[in-house]
């Protein structure tokens, strides 16, 4: 059934971990992503605060002081933003925390459709035209290279906090608070840019002695990252284990309204709460509508002016969706009826499609093929603006970094990025492109590769199991749910849901657990009585209690008797029915173990030899027995 390779755990001996008063299942999952001690586990669940950040940011106190000098002479602060979630929130929180302390803060957002990202000559001069003098870009700047220059001459000194990847030689700025000015292993490195604002707007509140003006950036913070999907570890984790508990308690009015709408508000969020709920709400603004209405609503302060804002947001997230949803159908049958599902690179380019919902359709085609996927719309005469996504494994800036000399300009990260083409370029940047992912697929493992954490029984699935999951949390990039998996799960009920989703009541040993597959093309009536699953424990809120609920990754079919092989061999092994492990050759001869713990696993393998081992320790995973301590 399956189209996935499941790389099933191998036996783990988690004894270094025996002092640590968690389930062995626990236990077993941080100890496979190589935390093996007591005091690594530690820093883990409770990160340790991060350095100064004035330590590891060179330009860091010389950009505060000319802020506090603006500050205290009145002078007006120009805040150039961006029009997705992490600029947007990066932009509030720095106009929030500057106003609080008795600055003049202007925000300046770039039009999707008339100006494009970030900082740019037209900007530069409608900051010119006011008269400022101090200009500040947040989530952006460090390939406004010809803006930098402009401003310069115009008598504008220009801060950039970015944290997109600076791919060209950088002048003319004031000061520079970038990730990559840190110490190499600086726990800054992967902050968002909205972390980069918030380093910001922390200085400057700590040299005023005024750090109670952070509140909101707080809760700001862990809504741009998450959106930004950022790395969680480092800074990132710090602030986010701490700050995302309080988050459905801010004083941000606006904030508390989408929360509202999304109908979250009365619990603690998740980061998937903040990922599938609340940041979509924001970057719906930005890709279809004007980004003020957003930032205007964050820092809101009236209630009465509210809810005619929240309507307004709500109304253009349905539109967005909508747009979202025609443009996803139309590219698919593009691609379906161009064959353009079997290219390594996925290209397609419409004149009519919006540009604000291209980056979420190149993310949908991506996920569905798993292959790199660029979609373009018209942006000026002859150009093409492109958003492009791609999977684990394929660094799509480098990638159009090999085409820069077909574009007109790019950026963006390795999993996500944007560029403007000449049209008269399209195939020949498709050519490339294709060229590029065609030796990436070659190298890379196909298809793609499963990697449980440990083997569950559903007996052990509860409430204690969930609390110690949500010791995890915030979960996201490079701190992902743990996936689990079990076997000979017997479907009692099944249906495909209103979204084609696949849900499942399953019973084993006895206990019967509910699951639900998305993005599947399962049909519930053509399943198996007995199924295998690989799986996340997520929360499913009841009116009377919380329970868990599996969140299926694949299914397949359940065999008594696993095939396998070792050093081109194929061999069959199975658990007879005194619980001994059976393993038969191609000759249906057969070798018999009998395992009960740790110390008769460490018995049999001291008497037999390598291969011998190798394959009660291969049987021993495929048939799902735990035998850790």
């Amino acid at each position: 059934m399956s189209n996935h390779i499941w790389n099933v755990p191998k036996n783990l001996n988690i004894e270094p971990l025996s002092d640590i008063t968690l389930s062995n299942h626990i236990k077993e999952v941080l100890f496979r992503r190589g935390m093996t001690s007591l005091q690594v586990i530690r820093n883990y669940l409770e990160p340790p605060p991060p350095p100064l950040s004035y330590k590891h940011f060179p330009y860091l106190d010389k950009a505060t002081l000319k802020i506090i000098q603006s500050i205290e002479a009145r002078q007006s602060i120009a805040i150039c933003g961006d029009y997705d979630t992490d600029g947007m929130t990066s932009t509030a929180m720095l106009v929030d925390v500057l106003t609080r302390l008795n600055g003049l803060p202007v925000p300046f957002i770039p039009s999707r459709n008339t100006d494009g990202y970030g900082l740019n000559i037209s900007l530069v001069n409608k900051v010119a035209r006011t008269g400022i003098k101090l200009l500040i870009t947040v989530d952006n700047g460090v390939s406004a290279v010809s803006a930098l220059n402009h401003a310069k001459n115009l008598g504008i000194d220009v801060i950039i906090t970015d944290h997109h990847k600076i791919n060209c030689k950088l002048e003319n700025f004031y000061a520079l608070i970038h990730p990559s000015t840190t110490p190499d292993n600086s726990p800054y490195r992967d902050i968002a840019g909205v972390g980069v604002t918030y380093v910001l707007a922390e200085n400057i509140a700590t040299k005023l002695n005024k750090k109670n003006v952070l509140n909101i950036s707080q809760d700001l913070l862990c809504i741009g990252t998450i959106a930004d999907m950022s790395s969680l570890t480092g800074a990132n984790r710090y602030w986010l284990k701490k700050w995302i508990k309080k988050l459905h308690k801010t004083e941000c009015i606006g904030l508390k309204g989408l929360m509202k709408n999304a109908k979250i508000s009365n619990r603690q969020l998740t980061s998937e709460d903040i990922g599938f709920k609340i940041a979509p709400r924001i970057n719906s603004i930005g890709r279809i509508d004007d980004p003020k209405l957003i930032i205007d609503l964050l820092l809101e302060k009236d209630n009465s002016e509210l809810k005619e804002k929240l309507v307004k947001c709500e109304e253009i997230n349905k539109s967005r969706r909508f747009i979202c949803s025609s443009v996803e159908k139309e590219a698919l049958k593009i691609i379906k009826s161009d064959k353009k599902f079997n290219n390594s690179f996925i290209l397609i380019a419409q004149s009519h499609w919006n540009n604000g919902v291209i980056g979420l359709v190149a993310n949908r085609i991506m996920d569905k093929y798993s292959r790199p996927t660029a979609i373009l719309t018209s942006d000026t005469e002859g150009l093409f603006r492109g958003s492009a996504r791609s999977p684990k494994g394929f660094n799509i800036v480098n990638a159009l970094k090999k085409c820069s000399e077909l574009l007109e300009k790019y950026g963006g990260h390795s999993a996500a990025a944007g560029f403007t083409v000449k049209a008269s370029n399209l195939i020949k940047l498709e050519s490339k492109l294709q060229l590029i992912s065609n030796e990436w697929l070659s190298n890379s493992n196909q298809p793609h590769i499963l990697q449980p954490e440990s083997y569950i029984l559903f007996k052990d699935i509860d409430f204690k199991l969930l609390e110690e999951i949500s010791l995890l949390e915030p979960f996201g990039i490079n701190n992902t749910k743990p996936i689990f998996w079990s076997r000979g799960c017997r479907i009692i009920k099944s249906s495909n849901g209103y979204f084609g989703q696949l849900i499942l009541h399953l019973s084993q040993g006895g206990k019967t657990m509910e699951a639900i597959q998305w993005n599947t093309t399962l049909d519930c009536k053509s399943l198996p009585n007995y199924i295998d699953i690989v799986f996340n424990i997520d929360k499913k809120l009841t009116k009377e209690t919380t329970v868990p609920i599996l969140n299926i990754l694949d299914i397949n079919n359940f065999t008594e008797e696993v095939k396998f092989k070792v050093k081109n061999r194929i061999y069959k092994c199975s658990v007879n029915d005194n619980k001994s492990i059976v393993i038969k050759n191609e000759d249906n001869k057969s070798l018999n173990f009998i395992i009960n713990n740790m110390n008769d696993y460490n018995n049999l393998k001291s008497k037999n030899n390598h291969y011998i081992n190798e394959l009660l320790d291969t049987s021993i995973s495929l048939l799902g027995l735990n035998i850790t301590c």
